[in-house]
């Protein structure tokens, strides 16, 4: 009978223990950046200019074959129709060759396609 007993405080225990506990983060995809700071031209523009517009990867040489990607007018498809987000978010395929973004650029990222990669 007791150890019945202590079986079911442990069990009682454990799901306090686990309702108790909150995740930190609201569910939002921003990991906690302020989505309204979130800029193309002083976020996203050096963003794509450090990890994408590299020679031969998405530079205004690489129009034809991998997209140009140092104005709003090049990225603004793959932006708009998800790709980037499928890319970037998702598989995480892209950037290739210079490792992977930081949590905050991948949350800037998100933040700037949720708000239907405006262009401002």
């Amino acid at each position: 009978m007791n150890k019945c007993k202590f079986l079911f405080f442990l069990f009682i225990a454990g799901l306090v223990a686990f309702a108790s506990c909150k995740k930190d983060d609201d569910g939002g995809g921003d990991g906690g950046i302020d989505c309204d700071t979130v800029k193309y031209s002083t976020t996203i523009a050096p963003l794509l200019q450090n990890n994408c517009n590299n020679v031969g990867c998405h530079d205004s040489g690489a129009a034809q074959t991998n997209g140009d990607y140092t104005s709003y007018a090049g990225i603004e498809t793959v932006a708009k129709n998800d790709t980037m987000r499928q890319k970037v978010l998702i598989d995480m395929s892209m950037p290739k060759g210079n490792g992977v973004l930081t949590q905050t650029e991948l949350d800037q990222v998100e933040c700037w396609l949720n708000a239907g990669a405006p262009d401002n």
